[in-house]
């Protein structure tokens, strides 16, 4: 299938997006694993969320293997002013 191009940055793109999203939905749920795309996207899911007077919810999944930088940056987002409930589900590791 060909790349079908837009007179349209990837930001403008993103925002765009949730704002629909935050629109036509009642619940907004992100999961989120504390990499890089799944922070820029909560970040901008907050700013989006600020503009719009909305709330939403974030799960995160911490199978407990995190290098301590990943879970530090996890807590600060956890202060992001427009989540409603943010899930830390920590999965016990498998015994052998």
């Amino acid at each position: 299938m060909p790349k079908i191009y837009r007179e349209q940055n990837v930001l403008d793109a993103a925002l765009e997006r949730l704002q629909f999203t935050f629109t036509h939905f009642d619940n907004i749920y992100f999961s989120i694993s504390g990499g890089k795309d799944s922070s820029v996207m909560v970040q901008l899911a907050e700013r989006v969320a600020a503009q719009m007077d909305k709330k939403y919810d974030v799960l995160y999944i911490d199978f407990e293997a995190q290098y301590a930088r990943t879970i530090e940056h996890i807590e600060e987002l956890k202060h992001l002013e427009h989540i409603e409930t943010f899930y830390h589900v920590a999965l016990p590791m498998a015994l052998r």
